[in-house]
């Protein structure tokens, strides 16, 4: 990465730095088990999509993923949000991978959930996804424990 794009990296706004490290995040997990397929990339696109990024920032972090500084969203709801993109994109292929799940702990971790209660978070989320539950209600549901 030239100078410019490193500079470009420092005066970006916030919110964009925000929806970089969300696709980092999910990047990461996808990368848990050595390479990016197809879905997961469709994935990504889509939550990029959802953020109202164009493709080419989604490009932009699979490219340089160490250049995206990770960052914690202030309210509990976007942490959450993110949690469950998270966990969606470790199920992506329709299998349960332990490392997967693991990368994702570790991200909620980081996001500055109490680590008690993240495995019944996940669990709850995984379950929820599993049945065809709406994120909406499954996010109402889990942040009235939380």
């Amino acid at each position: 990465m030239g100078l410019f794009e490193k500079l470009k990296n420092t005066i970006e706004p916030s919110e964009l730095k925000r929806k970089k490290s969300h696709l980092k995040n999910l990047f990461s997990i996808a990368m848990s088990d050595g390479r990016l397929e197809n879905e997961e990339f469709e994935f990504m696109l889509s939550v990029g999509n959802k953020l109202y990024l164009d493709s080419s920032v989604v490009q932009h972090v699979i490219q340089f993923p160490d250049d995206i500084t990770f960052y914690i969203p202030t309210h509990d709801r976007e942490k959450l949000d993110q949690i469950y993109d998270c966990v969606c994109m470790a199920l992506i292929d329709g299998e349960i991978n332990d490392r997967e799940i693991s990368t994702c702990k570790l991200i909620a971790v980081k996001l500055g959930f109490r680590p008690v209660i993240i495995d019944k978070m996940v669990d709850q989320i995984i379950r929820s996804i599993l049945k065809g539950i709406s994120s909406d209600i499954a996010l109402s549901m889990i942040l009235k424990e939380i």
